[in-house]
Order: structure tokens, then sequence, then C-alpha cells
């Protein structure tokens, strides 16, 4: 018996390895704009009027290097929240909370809501936003990622798309965050959550 718990520690251990060695070696270039999308042609600087910005002379259309806004939920069971591991690059193997980049054509609740939904099956409805965290990104510049907190749920959470596991953890034992936009909110929604406990929020 102890043999196999020594086996089962050393398979965890070779795990967290592996995991944060491919999180060292996924280092893609910073993002820029160096040729249009549309068109393929190499961009060229030009005047927009403020500042020089990258613009396809053909497609007579400049770019901009803003943040790609993105969102996640915080779905409570008394005093657990719910995680996700992700099962994708960045931070493949690392946890955060349920969400992704917001798609054309829907609000950004609508896009937390629908996230939550395709990474652990659990369904929300009224969702709240509490927060909102813009950081640097290697992929894509910035992302400013919106907090969600979500009152109303049904469903038992299961690892669906993009994730390799979901569950509650509470506060003692919640998992390290991937992100630094998602650590900074749940530093947001701790703060709000012991106003009110407190009774100073209205």
């Amino acid at each position: 018996m102890s043999g196999d718990c020594g086996a089962r520690k050393n398979l965890v251990f070779l795990g967290w390895i592996l995991v944060h060695l491919c999180a060292m070696t996924y280092d893609p270039a910073p993002f820029a704009w160096n040729f249009c999308p549309i068109c393929g042609n190499p961009l060229e600087p030009l005047h927009d009027g403020e500042s020089l910005r990258p613009k396809c002379a053909g497609c007579r259309r400049f770019y901009y290097s803003n943040p790609i806004p993105a969102a996640c939920c915080f779905v409570a069971d008394g005093g657990r929240l719910l995680f996700v591991q992700r099962a994708v690059e960045p931070a493949k193997g690392l946890w955060s909370f349920p969400g992704g980049f917001v798609e054309l054509g829907e609000t950004t609740s609508e896009a937390a809501l629908r996230e939550l939904e395709e990474e652990t099956g659990v369904r929300g409805a009224d969702a709240v936003l509490f927060g909102a965290s813009t950081q640097q990104s290697p992929i894509s510049g910035a992302v400013t990622v919106l907090g969600y907190y979500v009152p109303a749920w049904t469903g038992a959470p299961a690892a669906r798309s993009d994730a390799m596991d979901a569950g509650f953890f509470g506060r003692d034992a919640r998992p390290e965050l991937a992100f630094q936009a998602h650590r900074e909110l749940l530093a947001m929604y701790d703060r709000i959550s012991a106003a009110l406990t407190a009774g100073k929020y209205p």
C-alpha cells in the first residue's frame, strides 16, 4: 500500500513538472500588426490624425493595437468557487475561472455565460458585472477581462471544451490561478464578499 502511495505521489510530481515545462516553452512572438489580414499586403505606418498607425493602403484600413475583450464567471456554491483546469495554451494544465473571448454579435455577459456552459456544462443566468482587469498579453497585445458573478445556475460541473478538469474549491484549497487578470478579479470578489458580509454595501 505504501508503495502505491509513493508511486502516485511521483506521478503527481512528474505531472506538475510537465505542466510547468510546457508553460515555460510556450513563448509566442510579441503581437504586432505587420500584414493586412484581409488582402495580405504589408502594412505601412501612416498618420490617422492622432499618430502613426499601421495601415493597408489597398484596403484603406488602419489597424489598432487595442485590448481584446474577454469575460469570466464567478460561480459560488456556498463558500466555494468554480474553477477549471485549462486543456489548451496558454497556461495549459493550470487553473482559471470559466471564461474566454467575446465573439462578435454577443454581449460580454452572454459571452461569459456561453463560455461557462461550454467549459463546464453549468448553465448560468442573471450575470452581474463586478470588476475588470486589463493585462498585457504576448498573444493579443493586451486583454481586458470582465468578471461576472453568476447568482443563478444549474447543472453539475464537468470538464468540457478547453478544460481538462472542473470543480468547486473552498477558500483554503483554491488552486493557483494562471492569469494575473483572474487573480485581480478574485481579490475584488473577495473584498466585495467581505463587505457584503459585514453589511458595508447597501
